[in-house]
């Protein structure tokens, strides 16, 4: 159970240093309209996450029933190698993609006459990007075996992984609404080239040995 508990927290601090248009937004929201204003934003953000884990959780126990025995390591190995896509897309991120300091609201309207809109627009920035569906199916493959002692089903170790997973990401959002003002004077094209280049490599890494494991478990 440490193992998932641990496993979960790690990839909840690795989903949270990605960074996309959702966190630009947040910590914009944050310094212009105010904490409980961007805490509205995420609970928008995550009430999409929550769709998207609920139909990758449905699709997921779909093909896991299908696949028997050795046949559910081709999970771990699709899951390890969509890491490594992640990763060399990180690695190869230019400088120039980023979204400037100046400029960071300028691509998305970022006003809202209410709470209710926020929260509508942090569910929508979160809601049209498909990757989002990718990283929950991937992260479900990638679940490790809980100890037989705690006679769990796969379901139930499965459900505790995520919410894990979830509850270290969003926690860590929190921070950085909190944080915001801090975080934008470090968000220079130069240091958001290194988180990417850095997190790129982890990917790459993760995603090598998880498909090394998948691979090594069907021979065996």
């Amino acid at each position: 159970m440490i193992e998932v508990v641990a496993i979960g927290i790690g990839y909840g601090l690795l989903l949270s240093v990605m960074v996309g248009p959702a966190f630009f937004v947040m910590i914009e929201t944050s310094i212009t309209k105010g904490i409980k204003s961007a805490l509205f934003l995420d609970l928008g953000v995550l009430i999409s996450d929550l769709m998207y884990v609920t139909i990758a959780f449905v699709f997921f126990n779909e093909v896991t029933e299908l696949m028997e025995g050795k046949n559910q390591y081709f999970l771990k190995i699709i899951g390890g190698a969509f890491f490594i896509i992640l990763g060399i897309v990180h690695v190869l991120k230019k400088k120039a993609l980023f979204i400037s300091r100046d400029n960071m609201t300028k691509p998305l309207n970022l006003s809202a006459s209410n709470y209710l809109m926020t929260l509508l627009k942090g569910f929508t920035i979160n809601a049209v990007n498909p990757g989002v569906l990718f990283y929950w199916l991937t992260l479900m493959s990638l679940l490790p075996d809980t100890p037989p002692e705690l006679a769990l089903t796969r379901t139930q170790g499965l459900i505790i992984y995520i919410s894990i997973i979830l509850l270290t990401f969003f926690g860590l959002d929190v921070l950085k609404i909190f944080g915001a003002k801090k975080l934008k004077e470090i968000l220079t094209p130069q240091w958001m080239y290194v988180v990417n280049l850095v997190l790129g490599i982890i990917l790459l890494v993760f995603g090598t040995l998880f498909l090394f494991k998948g691979i090594f478990a069907l021979l065996r």
